[in-house]
């Protein structure tokens, strides 16, 4: 009955008719393609992070009570608590040492995209509010938040044609100045009070890695405070190095260059311990490494997980694989937290079969341990 009815259909119906089965096919196959890579690389399972060394440890730590929390940066507070946020809603949540999950009041109605969060020397919060989750749009500015009352006010934007473009993470030094990333000007901003704020650092050109000269284009991102150095630490997951700029006089020195070597890290979040180990979360790879600057006296050891150049640094993998590793906090005496972004289904037009692994969670990297059983 059905081949006599398309019988009766002009060419150009007929030629409709065929393209949209066509059509319907191709995209099952795609669909059945997709789905079969993703049991591949998952197992049908949530996947949990590992310890790559023997003496440590690591443990989911809490988990978010939201399935779009999409956790991108943390911070510690001298007391253990921790603070992450959504950027998908900008709730924010603190969480005790015990791991019990607060939502703070106030943050989910004032907050479009929390990308970055640091603590104050009175214990507020420092928020880079992007604004809106879709990689997209353009814009965001830095909001303050008291977690006793939950409000939400603002606390930096940039005042010229442009604004923040992209603002990524920030960091406060030891007199309280702010400093912003935002790969999209590909700018480091320095606000010394409210809204008082100028150009701090703009980063090297780039090198062609193979030579041929095609330069990528530079996008910092995480950033930290070494005391020790009085010093600020900057990511760049575009070309993958890490910088160490001195804020009395902004010189630079780049601890880490990935160059050539196969793995590329796509830095994001960076952190420093209390003995000036310096700590990276490589979204790229999904892992957590420790940075061997260039030019340091310690010596790699010869692990399977440790990339070496000499001259330009080496990495040290110390746990994976996470569920997009975003960021990275130390909180002392001996622990690195450990967002699990899951950002894949945060893509433009989503693709239900890159729905994130729930429930979004934090994980804690225990230093100095065994790992159990």
């Amino acid at each position: 009955m059905m081949l006599k009815n398309l019988e009766h259909l002009s060419l150009w119906q007929r030629r409709l008719v065929f393209f949209m089965v066509l059509g319907g096919i191709l995209m099952i196959i795609v669909a059945i393609t997709w789905l079969l890579a993703r049991q591949a690389l998952t197992g049908g399972a949530r996947v949990s992070a590992s310890a790559l060394l023997p003496d440590l440890s690591v443990r989911e730590f809490a988990a978010l009570p939201d399935d779009d929390a999409y956790p991108a940066g943390i911070a510690a507070a001298p007391d253990g608590t921790l603070y992450t946020g959504s950027y998908k809603t900008g709730v924010i949540w603190s969480i005790s040492v015990e791991g019990v999950v607060t939502e703070i009041p106030g943050t989910r109605e004032g907050i479009g995209a929390v990308s970055a969060i640091a603590i104050t020397s009175d214990g507020l919060l420092l928020v880079v509010d992007q604004g809106d989750a879709d990689p997209r749009t353009r814009g965001g500015s830095i909001v303050q938040v008291d977690v006793r009352t939950g409000s939400v006010t603002p606390f930096a934007t940039i005042d010229d044609e442009t604004g923040f473009s992209a603002p990524n993470d920030l960091v406060i030094d030891a007199r309280g100045a702010v400093y912003v990333s935002d790969p999209g000007r590909n700018e480091i901003w320095r606000f010394s009070a409210p809204d008082t704020g100028s150009v701090w650092w703009v980063p090297p050109p780039a090198e062609s890695p193979l030579g041929d000269g095609d330069v990528p284009r530079r996008g910092l991102t995480g950033l930290a405070y070494d005391a020790a150095g009085d010093a600020i630490l900057v990511t760049d997951p575009e070309v993958n190095e890490i910088f160490r700029v001195a804020i009395a006089d902004g010189t630079t020195q780049l601890i880490y260059r990935h160059g050539r070597r196969p793995r590329p890290p796509g830095f994001d979040g960076i952190t420093v311990s209390a003995d000036g180990t310096i700590y990276t979360a490589t979204l790229g790879t999904n892992g957590v490494a420790r940075v061997i600057p260039a030019g340091s006296e310690t010596t790699a050891t010869e692990a399977s997980s440790t990339e070496t150049g000499a001259a330009d640094g080496a990495l040290e993998y110390i746990a994976g694989v996470f569920r997009g590793a975003s960021d990275v906090e130390y909180a002392a005496p001996n622990r690195l937290y450990v967002t699990n972004f899951d950002q894949a289904s945060l893509a433009p037009l989503p693709i239900p079969l890159f729905a994130p692994q729930l429930p979004f969670a934090l994980d804690v990297i225990e230093l100095g341990t065994s790992t159990p059983g």
